[in-house]
């Protein structure tokens, strides 16, 4: 798929909560909300902000889970979505969710002990948005990304689930440069090494994903994890404030 025409589906999602969540649940075999929950044992202290919160799904689930959260979200219609969420589990605030920029965030310096973000689009690669997590970052705070996940291709449904992510995202955005060959291993020693609900992580120092969060630029440690299970792996960068 063209980046253009990629980029207009993406807006279009955006602008309708019932297509977000079909595009977010069906295509990846229901795993959506699982890799999202990645970032709960990730979380540093107590305040957290979510950058690009969408439907509200993951701040549901930090303000469930005990912690302080703000969010900013671009779109007009993920803000009422995402408040609407939030009232129907019976957790938060219309306040907690405002509408906004990345680049331009509506807090203090070092509010933050936590700055998460799932699957965000352009804006994370954008040097103003890593600034301005770092000024609202506390001393020992983090950012945490999760830049994106895939469906492995095993059983009988989810090679036909991959084929329909590579083209919509392009090939070379599932599995990064990795050949086939290593690809084939790697999911082998998933098979042997994880049973159906245990998850392996590997932290990846030379990772190929997040490599355009400008993390360094702006004084953030960079770690990056691939965590895995039989069924999909999900990719993570951490970028710690000292």
């Amino acid at each position: 798929m063209k980046p253009n025409v990629r980029k207009l589906l993406f807006e279009m999602l955006y602008k309708n909560r019932y297509l977000y969540r079909f595009a977010s649940t069906v295509p990846f075999a229901g795993q959506w909300r699982g890799w999202q929950r990645q970032i709960l044992p990730r979380i540093y202290g107590k305040e957290v902000l979510e950058l690009g919160c969408g439907l509200g799904d993951l701040l549901a689930d930090m303000l469930e889970a005990g912690y302080n959260c703000r969010a900013i979200e671009h779109s007009p219609e993920m803000v009422a979505a995402a408040r609407a969420t939030l009232k129907r589990r019976h957790v938060g605030q219309d306040a907690q969710v405002m509408q906004g920029s990345a680049q331009r965030l509506p807090f203090s310096a070092t509010s933050f002990d936590t700055v998460v973000s799932t699957f965000p689009s352009e804006y994370i690669y954008d040097p103003d948005t890593i600034a301005e997590v770092e000024r609202v970052l506390r001393p020992g705070g983090r950012l945490i990304v999760i830049e994106g996940a895939n469906l492995l291709p095993v059983g009988f449904l989810q090679p036909l689930l991959v084929l329909l992510q590579a083209l919509v995202y392009g090939p070379t955005a599932l599995f990064g440069p990795r050949e086939r060959r290593n690809l084939d291993e790697e999911i082998a020693r998933s098979k042997h090494a994880a049973d159906e609900d245990d998850v392996i992580t590997d932290v990846l120092p030379d990772a190929w994903f997040g490599r355009h969060i400008p993390l360094e630029q702006h004084g953030l440690q960079r770690r990056s994890e691939r965590v895995r299970s039989r069924r999909w792996e999900v990719y993570i960068i951490i970028g710690e404030k000292s």
